[in-house]
């Protein structure tokens, strides 16, 4: 065997082994902690955490901090692209996206709502430049906890009247309602300007996007969701 046929054969082992190195460093580089901004025309923008693993030769997610609770039922990544489908709520939710610059973008679609993301991988030179988000309790959502009065009104259909619990913990909204049957209140989203956008879901149907603002102690707005629509209050209780 000649000398030049094996240092030929050495040059390619080595390639093959820098290759193989360089895609399993490639994977390992996905894993992390994304600070993720989804938007839509329907819901407006509400923020999450997504974490990703690599456990042995599969893809593990978990979406953390959400508005809209939801369960991470599968997840796929093959080179620089993501697929990962959720449930919320009894409604599949479908987010696509691409890699790039250790972050990651894409759309998403869940029902008749979709729109796009964007993740911001926790450490990342990108992440680090971004300014710190501010507290979901401070600014513009002070003085919004507490109970309320509250009615959905479905145009043609009826109405639905319960209590709304908004609670700051943590420095996060969080809402819960009191004798509201198959409608539920699953998130609160509160921007300058008065702008107080709710997410509902009825009978685990959604996320049904209620957007509306606040006037003094009270907010109010319209909705529109598959096809139906109304309108919503929520009066401060004395």
């Amino acid at each position: 065997m000649s000398k030049r046929f094996m240092t030929l054969t050495g040059a390619l082992l080595s390639l093959v082994f820098v290759m193989a190195m360089s895609v399993a460093a490639f994977a390992q580089n996905h894993e992390g902690t994304y600070n993720v901004s989804a938007a839509s025309a329907e819901l407006g923008t509400f923020n999450f955490v997504l974490v990703l693993k690599k456990e042995g030769d599969k893809w593990a997610a978990e979406i953390k901090d959400s508005p809209i609770p939801q369960t991470v039922t599968s997840v796929t990544i093959e080179g620089d692209t993501i697929t990962i489908v959720t449930d919320a709520g009894g409604t599949p939710v479908n987010i696509k996206g691409k890699f790039a610059s250790g972050n990651v973008s894409g759309d998403w679609n869940a029902g008749d709502a979709k729109g796009t993301w964007k993740g911001e991988k926790a450490g990342s030179s990108a992440a680090a430049a971004a300014p710190a988000p501010k507290p979901t309790g401070g600014g513009a959502a002070a003085g919004i906890e507490g109970s309320y009065d509250f009615k959905i009104v479905a145009d043609g259909q009826g109405e639905f009247v319960m209590t709304l619990i908004i609670k700051n913990e943590g420095g996060k909204l969080v809402t819960s309602v009191e004798n509201g049957g198959d409608l539920n209140v699953t998130g609160i989203e509160v921007k300058e300007g008065d702008v107080t956008n709710l997410t509902a879901t009825y009978q685990g149907n959604g996320p049904i996007p209620l957007n509306g603002k606040r006037t003094g102690n009270d907010m109010g707005g319209k909705w529109e969701f598959s096809g139906f629509s109304g309108t919503w209050e929520a009066k401060r209780k004395k």
